[in-house]
Formats: structure tokens, C-alpha cells, sequence
């Protein structure tokens, strides 16, 4: 359950950006980096319960879903998925933490679009981690396309739209085929 919590924090603070109006950029971006904070901070309290000589997979937990085909939702970790969850976790603080810089003669979107998204992303890049059942990855991993393509699209540089246009293609084709 610990596991859930910590990519459905990202995913509901995303939300609560979206929908919830009269956010500062300041605003955003305080809101923001407590949300990522406390993910990370729940994966820190995971490390403390991982028992590294333990079964393969811990802090499992496991809600049946489609069961006649075996699809659940499954979140666990490893030794390995839980040092890369952290290290993305931490990197996501940071990432949010520091205040977005803009050209001066771009018009910028509101900042709470952009720590919205920036949420939206840590929330599925964490579950591309947590996941154990395969459909859920897929479904995590291209939702992170998503994520990524509108921050490239809105907040990147030189020919941004072009840019988001053509990574998402280049990582949505080599995922289907």
C-alpha cells in the first residue's frame, strides 16, 4: 500500500494543480515540491522496511484485476527497483524544486501547468518502477510519453512542438512494435 501511496501523491497532487484555481507560480511550485517531497519520503521509509535478505519482491501488495488471465495490480520492489525509484524520486525534488526559467520574450504558460505536468510525470515514471504486472507497465510507460510530450511541446527550446511531435512518435512506435 506504501508503494501505491507514493505515485498516486504525485498523480493527486497533479490533479489538485489542474483543477484547483488561483495558484502563484510561487504557489505551484511550494505545493509541488512538498507532493514530490512526500513521495520520496515515503520511499525512504520503504528502504527502512526492505530486507535485503528477504524474499525477491517486498512490500507487495496485490488487488485482482482481470483474474481468468492472471492481471493484477501488483506494486513491489526489489533491491534494484527500489535504489531507481528513490534516486527518481530525488531527482524529481530537484527537478521541481528549482524555479522554471523562461525567455524573456516567450509567453509562458502558467506555472502551475508546468509543475502539474512535472508531477504527472514523476507519478507515472515512479509507477514504471513499482509496477509487477506487464499491462500496468504499458500502460505506465506510455503515460509518461504523454507527460513527456507535453513538456517538450510547451517548455522546450527552439522548435519545441516539432520536437514533442517527433519524440513521441519515435518512442510511441518502438513501444508498440
Amino acid at each position: 500500500m506504501m508503494l501505491t501511496l507514493a505515485w498516486c501523491l504525485p498523480l493527486l497532487g497533479a490533479l489538485l494543480l489542474a483543477f484547483v484555481p488561483g495558484w502563484t507560480a510561487r504557489s505551484a511550485r511550494a505545493f509541488a515540491t512538498l507532493v514530490a517531497a512526500a513521495a520520496l519520503l515515503i520511499l525512504v521509509v520503504a528502504w527502512f522496511g526492505f530486507d535485503p535478505d528477504g524474499p525477491l519482491f517486498q512490500h507487495v501488495w496485490e488487488v485482482p484485476w482481470v483474474p481468468s488471465i492472471g492481471v493484477a495490480y501488483r506494486v513491489g520492489v526489489d533491491g534494484i527497483a527500489l535504489a531507481v525509484v528513490t534516486m527518481s524520486a530525488l531527482i524529481f525534488v530537484a527537478a521541481v524544486a528549482y524555479p522554471l526559467d523562461t525567455p524573456k520574450d516567450a509567453q509562458p504558460a502558467p506555472a502551475h501547468q508546468y509543475y502539474g505536468w512535472m508531477l504527472f510525470l514523476m507519478a507515472t515514471s515512479l509507477a514504471v518502477f513499482l509496477v509487477l504486472d506487464l499491462l500496468l507497465f504499458y500502460v505506465f510507460f506510455d503515460l509518461s510519453l504523454v507527460g513527456m510530450y507535453f513538456l517538450i511541446g510547451r517548455w522546450g527550446h527552439g522548435r519545441p512542438q516539432r520536437s514533442a511531435l517527433t519524440f513521441f512518435l519515435c518512442n510511441y512506435s518502438g513501444g508498440v512494435g
